[in-house]
């Protein structure tokens, strides 16, 4: 009998039970459709941190390449405060949604390791090659893989579009009403 068949045999049913579970919550994650109307600037950032330093690193270069648009009049990523947004919306949801994304942020970084048999991480590649890897991850025969890139994209896609900088991309004027701004 092959290897994989027998540790497939000694799967446990908490072990495929743990798996549905991290389906589910990437799941979604990757059917988010709206940001909560408290995410604004990061200048309005209170409190702790979802994700560590490296981890907001890891997104940030995901993320650059989840909404380039190759268009020069676009905001850059980093100008704006789609990263801190993420972050405070990842802080917002509930934890059994979002406590499988730190995870998902390091097997994408050490996912060329694994999958595409490159050996630097993900940002050590070049922009063509997180393209690739990210197409992988996108095309994966693997469900776990897809969903992870859905949710990826889908925060950083509302991160970045819920950017006032960004919005005439799309040609949004902007909310009618405003929401007062305190006085800074």
């Amino acid at each position: 009998m092959e290897p994989f068949a027998t540790d497939f045999q000694r799967t446990t049913r908490r072990g495929f039970l743990r798996l549905a579970a991290a389906s589910a919550s990437l799941g979604a994650l990757a059917e988010l459709r709206a940001l909560p109307a408290a995410a604004t600037s990061a200048a309005e950032e209170v409190g702790g941190r979802f994700f560590s330093g490296t981890e907001t690193e890891i997104l940030t270069q995901i993320a650059e390449r989840m909404v380039e648009s190759g268009q020069a009049a676009a905001p850059r990523l980093r100008a704006t405060g789609a990263i801190a947004t993420i972050d405070r919306t990842c802080q917002e949801l509930d934890p059994a949604l979002t406590s499988l994304l730190p995870t998902a942020l390091r097997l994408v970084e050490y996912g060329p390791f694994l999958f595409d048999w490159t050996f630097r991480r993900f940002t050590q590649l070049s922009d063509a090659e997180k393209d690739a890897s990210l197409s992988g991850w996108m095309t994966s025969r693997f469900e776990i893989r897809r969903l992870a890139f859905k949710a990826l994209r889908n925060l950083s896609i509302l991160g970045y579009y819920s950017q006032e900088e960004s919005w005439p991309l799309i040609g949004y004027a902007g909310p009618l009403v405003r929401s007062p701004r305190p006085p800074t």
